[in-house]
Formats: structure tokens, sequence, C-alpha cells
């Protein structure tokens, strides 16, 4: 099957643990990993890859680390600085230094371009990653201590420890080439994720989230505590769990929570309270129902503001979720207005990309940052890149469509917006009504059943037939029903008379008493009556299933007129009577 989107993908020779996009420049991306201290064969790396068209990478630059030390487990690109690009990686000193108390896990590099470019399609290296300095954050790490988390925004960044004895959180400046420690914050567990996102000028606000608990912290002039904003409520056995969550707007958080025993995954927008005594609500949720595991999370604005602190305005944000089986889901999710207050809304899917990487995990996710091109005249895209264990990249291009609301006034000067191409999918009322529908059926199924065994419809469905003959005696002339019973009795007080008793062998005959007796407008003038059947006054009578159609019909209508039967009796009770000549309801009914 055809990708659905554009796509390119490369090969490296290490393991890959991390990704981002360089946001000033959308068809740079950088990766590392690898093989970790002491194994030999296997290099620790960090490669800066271009998309030199929609179907090919190339590998611009390289870095080749310690094979002695770690492998770069997080990295995160931060500023451009003149011609170069801030990139910082966690990455553990060699296990000498870290037994002498030494672990500098935080890495400031460059990317900057070599005066000679290499021309598009070249396989020439034409970037430079130059490390710049080795910091260290965390205070009293153990041997098994690293840094697997990594987030910049704007000049102030955040990372956090895994594996060790003591769970840390560390808040830093990224201004220059050497961070600057602004403070550690003990977490009772490893932190499952985190982020930051810029609030003001020198304002941020960090969150963080383990198991069922989602925090935040503000970092400026006068940082706060750390407070709970969100837990996720108990549901029986199928509470999710936290995997990863990334900031929407300084209002909004969007994170995955995966079910139990790879059951599935529950996307959570949350809007963050404002007065720090509240808790977060949920603003939209959405479900990826297959049996999968959230492994990496991305999210980007479609129409970012022009600077970090400028409001959020109506907008729609691409989520991807990838998970265990090489697989990533897309969404789309809205950011609308009212009354100046942001909403989320229709957080609905879209696409489905199976075996990104063949049957490998899928280790990271980043999308490139899109900006609003000053004319319209080309396609546009957004760039989603993903990594593997397997040392694969792929980058997807999905397409973009210009976007254009018919309900707002027209402006000449409003700046046009984008939004992906491919229709997003609302939640579907067909399986609802389809399930209405079968109720509905069965039910009628039953009660047809029910009616025709009580003998008060006739027999469409034949239940008789597939009962018992224990179940289905009811219907016998020898054993009637209710219904049966009051119609002879109906018969017999035709002229205000009592119940007919017949003997063995006898029969219940209807006739009329004068046949064919009519007034002078043609109206029947004689009267129905009933009595034990005698051939020689009677005639020799006939059952109801002798009597044609004609005179069913004439019969039905004036046993209805005489008050004797009704339609929900049922013709079951006409069994064993006898019906004598009706000719002038026959005669009128065959008139028309």
């Amino acid at each position: 099957m055809a990708p659905p989107f554009p796509s390119a993908s490369t090969e490296l020779d290490y393991p890959l643990y991390a990704v981002d996009f360089d946001q000033e420049d959308s068809n740079r991306l950088v990766v590392g990993g690898g093989g970790g201290a002491g194994r030999s064969g296997v290099g620790n790396k960090i490669t800066v890859i271009e998309t030199v068209s929609q179907d090919e990478l190339r590998v611009a630059g390289e870095l080749t680390l310690s094979r002695d030390e770690d492998s770069v487990m997080s990295l995160a690109i931060g500023a451009n600085m003149g011609k170069a690009t801030h990139l910082y990686a966690g990455v553990n000193s060699s296990p000498d230094s870290i037994a002498k108390g030494k672990n500098e896990h935080l890495r400031t590099l460059t990317i900057q371009k070599t005066k000679a470019r290499a021309s598009a399609g070249t396989k020439t290296a034409d970037t430079v990653v130059t490390e710049l300095s080795r910091t260290a954050l965390f205070s009293n790490p153990d041997a098994d201590t690293y840094q697997r988390l990594l987030r910049i925004a704007g000049q102030a960044g955040v990372a956090a420890t895994a594996m060790g004895k003591e769970h840390q959180l560390a808040v830093f400046d990224a201004a220059g080439a050497s961070p600057r420690l602004r403070g550690i914050l003990e977490l009772p567990e490893e932190a499952q994720d985190v982020d930051i996102i810029q609030t003001g000028e020198k304002q941020y606000q960090v969150a963080f989230c383990y198991k069922y608990e989602l925090h935040v912290v503000d970092i400026g002039a006068d940082e706060s505590e750390p407070r709970p904003v969100f837990v996720i409520p108990e549901n029986e056995s199928r509470r999710p769990t936290f995997r990863s969550i990334r900031y929407v707007t300084p209002s909004f958080i969007l994170a995955a929570a995966n079910l139990p025993k790879r059951s599935g995954v529950v996307l959570l927008g949350i809007r963050l309270p404002v007065k720090s005594d509240e808790q977060g609500r949920l603003s939209v949720t959405g479900r990826i129902p297959e049996k999968i595991a959230a492994t990496a999370l991305a999210v980007s604005n479609l129409s970012p503001p022009e600077s970090p602190t400028a409001s959020v305005g109506e907008t729609q944000f691409v989520v991807a979720v990838a998970s265990h089986d090489s697989s990533i889901s897309l969404f789309t999710l809205e950011h609308r207005l009212g009354h100046k207050v942001g909403i989320l809304a229709s957080l609905w899917p879209f696409q489905t990309l199976k075996s990104v990487h063949g049957n490998d995990n899928i280790t990271g996710l980043a999308f490139s940052t899109f900006a609003t091109p000053k004319t319209h005249t080309h396609p546009q895209y957004i760039k989603l890149a993903s990594i593997s264990l397997q040392k694969s990249v792929a980058v997807h291009n999905i397409p973009l469509r210009k976007y254009v609301d018919k309900a707002a006034p027209r402006n000449k000067n409003a700046s046009s917006r984008y939004v992906v191409a491919m229709k997003s999918r609302g939640p579907s009322s067909r399986g609802v009504y389809i399930t209405l529908t079968v109720i509905a059926l069965i039910l009628a199924l039953v009660g047809q059943s029910m009616l025709e065994w009580l003998g008060v419809r006739p027999a469409l469905l034949h239940v008789n037939k597939l009962l018992p003959s224990r179940y289905s005696t009811l219907q016998t002339a020898e054993n009637q029903p209710i219904f049966t019973a009051k119609f002879l009795s109906n018969l017999g007080n035709l002229d205000g008379g009592e119940s007919i008793k017949t003997q063995e062998g006898e029969q219940i005959v209807v006739y009329e008493s004068v046949p064919g007796a009519t007034d002078g407008t043609g109206e029947a003038t004689n009267k129905i009556q009933a009595g034990v059947h005698d051939s020689a006054v009677h005639g020799p009578g006939k059952t109801w299933e002798e009597l044609g159609e004609k005179q069913k019909e004439a019969w039905r209508s004036r046993l209805k007129e005489a008050g004797a039967w009704s339609q929900q009796m049922g013709e079951n009770v006409f069994k064993g009577v006898l019906f004598g000549e009706l000719a002038g309801a026959v005669g009128r009914a065959v008139a028309g």
C-alpha cells in the first residue's frame, strides 16, 4: 500500500534515542544516540540531517563522541546565535568520572554551516557540530543516574533524571555557551515526561508528570512551589497512566496516557487552572482504541503567534502519537476563541501510519515549525520526523491547505492560515443507529411471535411450527385460548341470549337471520345470529378456510359491526365455527 504522504527515510550506523527539528529551519533536524560506554563497534554520535526533497534525506554533518562515555539519551535545539545554532544534549560522563562523583551530563554544542556549502544531492557534509561546554546539574547522582528528559523554550530549559535513587528535575538558563543552574526539584517519583513554555518576559512554566499526577511550577523573578493541577480519575482497573505531555498554549496541556496491559491510549486536553488553589479541567479528549501503548508525543501549531508571549488565536494544531508497534496516529486539534477565552475542540484523527520503522520501537517524534508563507502559490507541508532503535530516520510531509473562515467578516488585511489538507474524522453515530435498529427489530420479532402464540395476530412467522407441541396447544380447537372463549361468548350474546352450549359432534354456525334483506338504500337490515348447526335449517355451512376472500372480508366486517369480533382476537378464533351465506354483504363486496 502506498504511503498517504510523501516521505523519505535513511539509516544510520547507531541506535537512535533523541530527535529534534531546528525551529528556524524546517529542513534541518538533529538525531542522537549510540551504543554507550564500552560497547565496541557501536559509536556514540550526534547527526545533522537535511531534507533535500520530499523523498531524499542527507547527512549534513556529524559529531562522533567518545566511546568511553554514554550514548546521547536526550537533545533539544535552542535559539540561533548569529550564524550558529545552540544544541543541548544529555550525555553521561565516563564510568571512571562518575565513580569519582563527577557527571557532566549536559552538553552544549553549536551547529554551523561551513563556507563550502554542498550542492543539492551530493553526499558531502557541509555542517559542523562543535562542543562548547559540559555542565553537571543534578546533585548527588549515583552510578545509574542519567539525563533522560530535556526540553528548551526560549532561554530556559529543563532536564530530568532517570534510573537513579533520587528523582530530580533541574531548571537552567540556556542563554549562553554555559548553562546556569536555576534550581533543582526533588520529586517523589521519576518523571515520565516534562515540558516548558514561555509565559511572559523572562517568565516560564514547567510541567512534569508521573503515574496519575500532573504538576506545574512557575519560573521567573519569583519562583513558586510545584503544585498538582490534575489527577487522572480512578476507573476501576482501567485507570490510565501519564506517558507524555506537551504544552499546547500557556493555558492548555495535551497528555498521552496509556491504558493498562497495552489496551489503548487516551489523549487528554487539560485546561490549566488560573488560581493556585484550583484544579485543571478536561477540555477535550481523544482515544486510540487499538491494542497499543504510546511511546512518544509531538504537537505543533500551524499558525504560531509572532512571539512566544503573544496570545494564541484561532488555529489548528497537528498531533502525532507514536506507539510500540511502530505506528503513528495523527490527529488535528482546534483552538478557538469564545468571548476572548481559548477553547480546545475537535481532537479528531485523520490518518494512521502503519509500520513506519518495520517492527522496531519508535523512540522519538518531532514536528518542524510551520511558518505561513507570504505568497500562496506553492503547496505547503509540515514535516514529521520519527526515529527508532534500529538506526532508521523517517520524515513524512503532511500536506496543508489554505483555510478560509466563511463565517468571519471579510477583511482584506486579515492574515491567512493553514490547516491539514486531509479531513479529520469526528465521532460517528452510525454504530449507535445500527444498534438501535437491531434492538427495535428484535423487539418487533419477539412481540409478533408472542401475539401469534396467543392467537392475537395472524401467523406471519409461524412460530407454532417451531415450538414443541406442549407450547402450541393453546391454538387447537380442543383447548382454545382466552380470545376464542370470548368470541364464542360474544356469539351467544348476539340476540341477548346466553352462551351457546354444544354437545359432542356439534358445531356452532353463524348466519344471517334473513339472508340478503336490505332497506331502500341497499343497506343490510338483517341481523347475524349464532346457534348450534342444523343442516336442515341453516344449510351446509362452510368453515373459515372454505370461504373465499370476498366472503371472509364481508364476515370480518359484519362481526366487527355486531361487536362479536375485533382485530386483536386474530382469525384463529374462527376455527371450529361454520359460516352461513352472507349474500347481501358478498354482493356489496363484489360491487366494490
